[in-house]
């Protein structure tokens, strides 16, 4: 079963200005619902107080890696 809905997938793309191809759209749900299952696992150890602060879902949810890297300064090599 998976975390994510389609109407919470439909929201998050709405609320971000986000739309996708079918094949990637696909893609980047998944890399969503990766980026939620972490932020599930972290609050909950955040209320049971092993950790000082909360995650969140943000306009990063469903970059992928090296788009992440990419865009906070990471210099990635030439291929």
């Amino acid at each position: 079963m998976s975390l994510v809905t389609d109407d919470e997938w439909t929201e998050y793309k709405a609320k971000f200005n986000k739309s996708y191809e079918a094949e990637e759209d696909l893609m980047r749900r998944g890399l969503y619902e990766k980026a939620k299952a972490k932020v599930v696992e972290h609050n909950s150890r955040y209320d049971s107080g092993e950790v000082t602060w909360k995650m969140a879902i943000n306009h990063l949810s469903d970059d992928t890696p090296e788009e992440f890297a990419k865009r906070c300064g990471k210099r990635l090599p030439p291929k």
